[in-house]
């Protein structure tokens, strides 16, 4: 599986902000609406960064575990998995068959070839190519089957040792990567629902104060102001971050910079800023969470870890791993007796029947 960078971007470091109010206020004037909603932005920004950066840290973990004790046994499924494919394939070219046979047929088939899929996808290819070749040739028609691949979806459909409901802690997260997560049970998430649209298209923040604080960071961070080498290239670095942020609308990443590296006393922030200043935030918490959905689904075999060995404790994480084991254990037990008991179209469609009726 890619590796992926879990390290914060420099939005997620701590800053020191004051509000600087459009007319003199006294000592006890209470938070703007504004600043309140802001300061809860930033706040989910920075869970939401957390929870990515565990996500990673701990896929890869259990990408190491998955490769160790999942990948082995399933490559010793091979050869009867295989087997089963092909006979299967088989009784796919009888013309006898029934449309809602086929169909459940097909999705056993799709079934299968995910399984291998995830340890040799050159092989299960080849096996949907000779399917659906198969199936246009004597029927005339394509078959609808997808090219075998390991998403969350398809591994909902895989999982189970006796075809029963996935855990639990697998059901909650089929929901994580579209939404955002616990925000209901904190104050003001009402407002927080509210706020979220969808953000990747958030025009470049338009606001006067926001873009000279870039361009007073552009000026202090420029390159060629430096004669030393050393403090050139590091200047190079800081002023492609700070490119990147204003081009990702990432205001607090700007903000950041200017703090860090050319002013270090506390950010007044005028509250003209401040509209424009979270809907920057509210565009940055939508690509965290896009980027974690990116992530899982972006390699087969780490979107089949997430889904079936990914939990919120390590304890889970363990049930899950022994659940899997169990599942592969079993398999290999009762393919045999399958491949036994298919021998003519009635054996066939008697299974068919049984796979109709568990809600296969």
């Amino acid at each position: 599986m890619r590796p992926f960078s879990a390290a914060p971007s420099p939005a997620k470091a701590a800053m020191n902000i004051d509000t600087l109010p459009e007319q003199p206020a006294s000592a006890a004037a209470p938070t703007s609406a504004l600043q309140k909603r802001f300061d809860r932005l930033r706040k989910n920004l920075e869970r939401e960064e957390k929870r990515r950066q565990k996500l990673v840290r701990e896929l890869d973990e259990l990408g190491h575990i998955y490769a160790k004790q999942v990948l082995p046994r399933l490559k010793n499924n091979h050869r009867m998995l295989k087997t089963l494919l092909q006979r299967l394939i088989d009784f796919s070219e009888r013309k006898n068959l029934r449309q809602g046979h086929r169909e459940t047929l097909e999705a056993w088939v799709y079934e299968l070839l995910e399984q291998v899929a995830l340890y040799d996808r050159k092989e299960a290819a080849a096996i949907a190519q000779q399917y659906m070749r198969t199936q246009l040739e004597i029927f005339g028609t394509s078959s609808h089957i997808p090219q075998p691949h390991s998403t969350q979806a398809d591994a909902e459909a895989n999982d189970d040792d006796s075809h029963h409901a996935a855990p639990e802690s697998d059901k909650s997260k089929a929901t994580d990567h579209a939404t955002p997560e616990d925000d209901a049970a904190e104050p003001g998430a009402s407002d927080d629902a509210a706020e979220r649209q969808d953000t990747e298209q958030v025009p470049a923040v338009d606001d006067k104060w926001l873009r000279q604080l870039f361009r007073r960071a552009a000026q202090a961070l420029h390159p060629d102001r430096e004669q030393d080498p050393a403090q050139r290239e590091h200047k190079e670095q800081l002023m492609t971050e700070l490119l990147n942020a204003r081009d990702n609308n990432d205001m607090m990443a700007v903000m950041t910079l200017y703090q860090q590296h050319v002013a270090t006393d506390a950010l007044q922030i005028p509250e003209s800023a401040f509209e424009a200043l979270c809907l920057s935030v509210q565009a940055q918490i939508q690509r965290v969470q896009l980027e974690k959905n990116d992530y899982i689904q972006s390699d087969p075999q780490r979107a089949f870890v997430h889904y079936h060995l990914y939990a919120d404790s390590r304890r889970k994480q363990v049930q899950n791993l022994d659940r899997l084991l169990d599942r592969i254990r079993l398999m290999r037990l009762q393919i045999p007796g399958v491949l036994d008991e298919l021998r003519t179209l009635k054996d066939l469609k008697r299974e068919l029947q049984y796979r109709q009726q568990d809600g296969y």
